[in-house]
């Protein structure tokens, strides 16, 4: 298994139990107030996260992705998530209600994760494309 697989699996793996934390808090809170959205984007945000670098592990594994573009792929598609997970979750401890009109904290990590997820999604694509 390459380095780059194993950043992806283990990156997944902590986001998934991030978002089944969020989850369970969310189920806790909600008994009790009305829809929180923001944690629930929260939620969504790291479940969805998860299923994405687990299978992204999965195709550079079953194409044979790992070079030194394979690692940058996977460091900077795990930095640029961890950002959005990050600002995802300011966004409901800081009780935003509408982070692009705020210009949350949130907002601005969520906003700044772009320039980082995109290299890594291009380089993640090219190389699994190219290794078919």
């Amino acid at each position: 298994m390459s380095s780059a697989e194993r950043l992806l699996i283990s990156y997944g793996t902590i986001v998934l139990i991030a978002g089944f934390v969020l989850g369970t808090v969310l189920g806790m809170l909600r008994m009790r107030s009305p829809v929180i959205r923001t944690l629930n984007a929260a939620h969504v945000e790291t479940l969805m996260q998860a299923a994405m670098h687990l299978g992204l592990a999965f195709a550079f594994g079953a194409v044979g992705f790992t070079s030194t573009a394979a690692m940058w792929a996977a460091v900077l598609l795990v930095v640029g998530s961890a950002m959005q997970a990050i600002g995802a979750t300011l966004n409901w401890t800081t009780h935003t209600r509408d982070q692009f009109a705020e210009r949350s904290p949130g907002w601005i990590l969520n906003s700044l994760s772009t320039f980082v997820s995109w290299p890594g999604l291009i380089l993640a694509a090219w190389g699994i494309l190219t290794h078919l």
